[in-house]
């Protein structure tokens, strides 16, 4: 059995963070069943790259592994639908908008009414407590309120967002954390649980240095691009001949090697470089004298020379060159995905590896309601329930929707 096998997800979230949790939970064995409204669907089917049939990539890359139902949950009938489900599963997720389903009668308490042991999960921006806790958040707003963008970027130029939506993808990772706790907690204590993750407090928590100087020392501290001078030096992306090397080491007995790769023997007992903590004094002259000595040697040259060394260093890799790095490949951290809504494509593999009991991608993301059918038919509806359903527009289907 994999991990998750046996546990069942109603999934009701949409765009990145909670559609990543659910993802990851099901790649690794959970039964998702992904809820989504009658018209149109997970705001992300309408998101940027589209396949040539003009289907979304986005909904297909992150909703792989999960069965979907099309509700209308505004409607008698679509909530009745989804309290029999209540009854049903393990863990309810959810990313709306605070309140969004105790206004529609769906919330915590009322699950517990049907299901005492559900576990019940809440993305939101900001939470549910707070004075912001009613407010909508995406990547962007939370990255820079949190601090993660004044942290990011050269201290001459503006703040800048990072190149992915870490806010979204730490904040799902972190509720398939809490989720997978809380179902270890109750197998121990035959107890639900409610779980509320919020991607400002997931991203605050991520500001390392800047929060525990201020901490310790009083003291503001700012962005400072690819180095890392407080802490660490060397630990940057020099400029060399033909491209950007990023290069570093993480303790002192690391540095001797460093001098010896760039054939510089003697800052192994210069008075300003010795020590980490006088490079970090001294920060901006060593900064200076690496990018003389960095400037005039070709990339391939110098990764040579670390790797004889053992110094982490590497390259620049954009993301289609990392596609077809060995690493990533002999990892299987590209996979190969036939998909009833892009069709065939390439997409990132599972990066945790169980011995035994893998993670697997054992469907591709459903259809609009592509299960809702069979779904309905195990939560007590007959064919015929099942088809007014469909004639009254509460429910949608494949083949209808």
């Amino acid at each position: 059995m994999r991990p998750f096998e046996g546990i069942t997800i109603l999934d009701f979230t949409q765009a990145y963070s909670g559609p990543y949790c659910a993802m990851n939970l099901a790649d690794y064995g959970a039964r998702v069943i992904k809820v989504e409204r009658v018209d149109g669907g997970d705001q992300s089917r309408f998101w940027n790259p589209y396949a040539a049939n003009g289907n979304s990539g986005y909904f297909a890359v992150y909703n792989r592994n999960k069965e979907g139902i099309a509700v209308d949950m505004s409607e008698p009938e679509g909530k009745e639908i989804i309290r029999k489900l209540y009854g049903q599963v393990d863990v309810v997720l959810e990313n709306f908008k605070f309140g969004t389903l105790d206004k529609l009668g769906l919330g915590y308490e009322e699950m517990k009414k049907v299901n005492p042991q559900i576990i019940f999960a809440s993305i939101t921006g900001f939470g549910q407590t707070g004075p912001l806790k009613t407010n909508t958040a995406y990547d962007n707003v939370i990255e820079c309120m949190c601090g993660f963008m004044e942290m990011t970027g050269f201290p001459h130029l503006p703040p800048l967002r990072s190149g992915a939506s870490v806010a979204d993808s730490y904040t799902g990772l972190t509720m398939a954390l809490a989720i997978a706790l809380a179902c270890y907690d109750k197998k121990r204590t035959g107890k639900g649980r409610r779980i509320d993750v919020a991607m400002l407090d997931t991203m605050f928590a991520t500001i390392e240095d800047a929060v525990l100087t201020y901490a310790l020392t009083g003291k503001q501290i700012s962005r400072t691009g690819n180095a890392k001078p407080r802490e660490i030096v060397p630990y940057d992306t020099y400029d060399c001949a033909d491209d950007f090397i990023a290069v570093g080491i993480n303790d002192e007995s690391m540095w001797p090697d460093f001098c010896d790769a760039i054939q510089m023997p003697e800052l192994k007992s210069d008075p300003r470089y010795a020590t980490n903590d006088l490079r970090c004094e001294n920060f901006e002259s060593f900064t200076r004298l690496m990018q003389d000595v960095f400037k005039d040697k070709t990339s391939s040259w110098l990764m040579e020379r670390f790797s004889e060394y053992r110094i982490p260093a590497t390259t620049i890799v954009d993301p289609v060159d990392a596609m077809k790095h060995p690493q990533i490949l002999a990892r299987d951290m590209i996979i190969d995905i036939d998909d009833p809504n892009v069709g065939h494509f390439r997409a990132f593999g599972i990066p945790v590896k169980f011995s035994g009991t893998p993670g697997y991608v054992k469907k591709p993301s459903p259809l609009l309601g592509e299960n809702s059918c069979d779904v309905l038919k195990e939560a007590g509806y007959t064919q015929e329930e099942i088809d007014g359903l469909i004639a009254g527009g509460i429910i949608g289907t494949a083949d209808a929707v």
